[in-house]
């Protein structure tokens, strides 16, 4: 039989678990690409470490800061992002901590430990690192944090209630007071990791498209992931103490640097394109996919930061001779999470063009 105080923790678990499916803007990654994530994980070259000394290092912290800063502020107002104002209002921050680690405090200020500034391969790896904490501060991930850690715990109590009410005698108040602690424990951390992985990934994305409007190429973006990956955190898998996939605060590697390969290459084709809006881009992305039968094609826009794929389902010939294709679309909003979907039929004309029926 499980010890009692497992009980509230696999109730909650299963809670979590039912209620982390939240959508996320950018485009997911194929097997392809996580394929070619592995491979890059396998191969393992990237540029050796600059170990900056403590003056080259705030030096190096200050030119990306005024390279980077203001384009975070810039997506943050397109996307409407939260927190706008503290992106230029709080200056990042150096720290001793010799982790290769940064992160963001509940005033939204970021830190970038000393550590990770002198294990950063360039500047353009430091901008990448800054560009996702201001993901972070943008999607506003600190809050939601703390409101997932206290519904967690809301829901920790209540479930060690439960379990004690269900298995403990009424004259032992201990076993009752124990379940109700460790429940509330154990659903205040389980509730604060509920998000962790698809907060990680959404700053990813708002890093990508921060990096897209300073200027900086998006391959730092990978250069970062493969070489986070190599320290001691990373070479677990970001696995919490729990030592499950559930309690992660990261994704796995191999998924994080496949999924930054799938917005990259999607917002590179923008660029190169020039198309500004949203109904461009993804009518592109529905020519390709009619004109090549791609099992899957995907846009995203750097300017908007919305996002969407279009997936060819069914391919025939109508009585009349014409070419026509049953296509499935989505749509990815950045700020909101919020995603749309449906399904269509076009058909090719005369002269070419496809005619949704």
């Amino acid at each position: 039989m499980a010890e009692p105080r497992a009980i509230p923790a696999a109730l909650l678990a299963l809670l979590l678990a039912a209620c982390s499916g939240v959508d996320r803007p950018g485009v997911p990654a194929t097997g392809a690409e996580r394929q070619e994530a592995r491979r890059l994980l396998q191969a393992g070259a990237i540029p050796q470490q600059r170990r900056l000394d403590e003056a080259a290092q705030h030096a190096s912290l200050a030119r990306v800061v005024r390279h980077v800063r203001p384009a975070a502020h810039r997506v943050c107002q397109r996307v409407r992002g939260a927190n706008c104002g503290a992106i230029l209002s709080r200056s990042p921050v150096r720290s001793r901590d010799r982790e290769i680690n940064a992160h963001v405090d509940g005033s939204h200020r970021v830190t970038m430990n000393a550590g990770l500034l002198r294990a950063a391969g360039s500047d353009e790896e430091i901008a990448a690192v800054l560009a996702h904490e201001y993901g972070h501060v943008i999607a506003d991930h600190i809050d939601k944090r703390m409101e997932d850690a206290s519904v967690g715990a809301l829901g920790g109590l209540l479930a060690g209630t439960f379990v004690g009410a269900m298995i403990c005698d009424r004259s032992n108040r201990d076993c009752l007071g124990d379940l109700v602690q460790t429940g509330g424990s154990m659903g205040l951390g389980m509730g604060a990791l509920a998000y962790s992985q698809q907060h990680e990934l959404e700053a990813d994305y708002y890093s990508a498209l921060i990096l897209a409007e300073a200027g900086v190429p998006l391959e730092a973006g990978e250069r970062m992931l493969m070489r986070l990956a190599r320290t001691s955190e990373g070479r677990e898998g970001g696995y919490g103490p729990l030592g499950m996939a559930m309690a992660r605060t990261h994704p796995a590697n191999d998924e994080r640097i496949a999924r930054w390969i799938a917005n990259r290459r999607a917002l590179q084709y923008a660029l190169s394109t020039g198309l500004a809006s949203d109904s461009q881009l993804a009518s592109e992305a529905r020519r390709r996919a009619l004109e090549t039968g791609a099992g899957e094609t995907r846009w995203a826009n750097p300017r908007t930061g919305h996002s969407g794929t279009i997936s060819v389902k069914k391919r025939w010939r109508a009585a009349a001779g014409e070419a026509c294709v049953r296509y499935g679309w989505k749509r990815w909003q950045a700020a909101g999470r919020k995603e749309t979907q449906g399904e269509e039929t076009a058909c090719r004309q005369a002269g070419g063009s496809w005619q949704v029926r």
